[in-house]
């Protein structure tokens, strides 16, 4: 039985961080862990904390959950840590569209590439640096895996500015993969 201990920061998330939960329940080798949801946003974890306990009772997932607006306390001890924030909220992502839009640049996203990536990249990269500081004290042989995006950008930012172990993901590889079999009518077994 596993005693490992998962932190997941921007756990509010009522999508992305209710089903990264629920994956994480999904696997037999983490029976026994601690899950330690943790968001800025207390209504928003309160009510993921409920969802993910629910499913833990439904699929019988033998797990501990906690939750907890306090980073450090998420942090501490933990041997995993799940990135998934959003600095400066949907308001500061409407800015990454509307000011390059205002200049005539349009982008479909704005979260990876393009003046809307830098500007996402920036406010994501400092929150990232400080969640590493705390890792460093906290959790200092935790692996660290990054969904915020943009994603390349901020795993150069903090394998060059931090001492934490750390892996990019993108929950969209999987899907483009199926897109992308699709288009040429390639089982999805050689598109991958």
């Amino acid at each position: 039985m596993s005693r490992v201990k998962v932190a997941l920061i921007g756990a509010g998330s009522h999508v992305f961080g209710l089903r990264l939960a629920i994956d994480l329940m999904s696997y037999p080798e983490l029976k026994g862990s601690t899950l330690s949801l943790m968001d800025i946003d207390r209504g928003r974890l309160e009510f993921t904390t409920k969802l993910v306990k629910m499913a833990a009772e439904q699929s019988k997932a033998e797990v501990y959950i906690n939750s907890t607006v306090d980073r450090r306390e998420a942090l501490k001890d933990a041997d995993y840590v799940v990135t998934s924030i959003r600095a400066g909220g949907m308001e500061a992502t409407r800015l990454d569209l509307e000011i390059p839009a205002k200049y005539g640049v349009e982008q479909g996203v704005g979260d990876t590439i393009g003046p809307g990536g830098v500007f996402y990249g920036l406010r994501n990269g400092f929150a990232l640096i400080d969640i590493c500081r705390d890792m460093e004290d906290l959790c200092p042989d935790a692996w660290l895996l990054n969904y915020t995006n943009p994603m390349a950008i901020l795993c150069w930012v903090i394998k060059e500015l931090t001492k934490v172990k750390s892996v990019g993901l993108c929950h969209s590889v999987p899907n483009t993969a199926h897109l992308l079999a699709s288009y040429i009518d390639a089982p999805l077994t050689e598109a991958i």
